[in-house]
């Protein structure tokens, strides 16, 4: 079974691609997004964005996109600064039931989601099988960059463990609140951190 640490390890390694989070559970994926933060190198600044069938949502969203496709010698002439959306790792989660119409908008934007940085699209299982269809181009070129927070296992490691938070940024816990579920409390997270930390302890890894 795979780890959010592993994810986040082939984000850090590749810097570019498109991965893909299928989720069930919101505590699943609040853990989930909450390991993969935590190990995450520090210049991985993370933009979460809601993809959504509303015409200003999709507005925002191409708007995101258009930062990442620079011709080449516009790159050349002004190189986007540090900080621009364009060097940004994009999070997008995407709405449920939103894919048969948000699905070909990202379809065709394949070559920009994938450029450096990368791009995570975060997507509920029982929407997934409507993504593939709405976005079979998309979907195919994620290929084995699928990974399932349902099925994660909550190891971490040391470095990890230390730098994980009882809270996700205000950004993504916004977006969460738009999807199906409900946010576990910090109370509940605050518990699961302790018995990963301990359990960390315990092997000695």
């Amino acid at each position: 079974m795979s780890t959010a640490e592993r994810l986040a390890f082939s984000i850090n390694e590749e810097r570019r691609g498109v991965h893909v989070l299928l989720w069930d559970e919101q505590e699943d994926l609040v853990r989930a997004l909450l390991i993969l933060l935590a190990a995450l190198e520090d210049d991985v600044v993370v933009h979460p964005l809601l993809v959504s069938p509303e015409q200003d949502r999709i507005h925002a969203l191409k708007e995101v996109v258009d930062t990442r496709c620079l011709l080449e010698e516009e790159r050349e002439a002004e190189p986007p600064s540090p900080d621009s959306l364009a060097n940004r790792f994009w999070v997008l989660f995407v709405q449920q039931a939103s894919s048969r119409i948000a699905g070909p908008w990202l379809n065709g934007w394949r070559r920009p989601l994938s450029e450096p940085p990368g791009t995570l699209l975060v997507i509920r299982h029982a929407d997934f099988e409507s993504f593939q269809r709405n976005a079979p181009d998309l979907a195919s070129f994620a290929g084995p960059r699928l990974h399932n927070a349902s099925t994660m296992l909550s190891l971490v490691s040391k470095d990890s463990c230390a730098r994980l938070s009882a809270s996700l940024p205000p950004q993504i816990e916004e977006v969460l609140r738009e999807l199906p579920g409900t946010l576990p409390s910090r109370k509940e997270i605050a518990q699961w951190i302790e018995a990963v930390r301990s359990f960390e302890d315990q092997t000695g890894e």
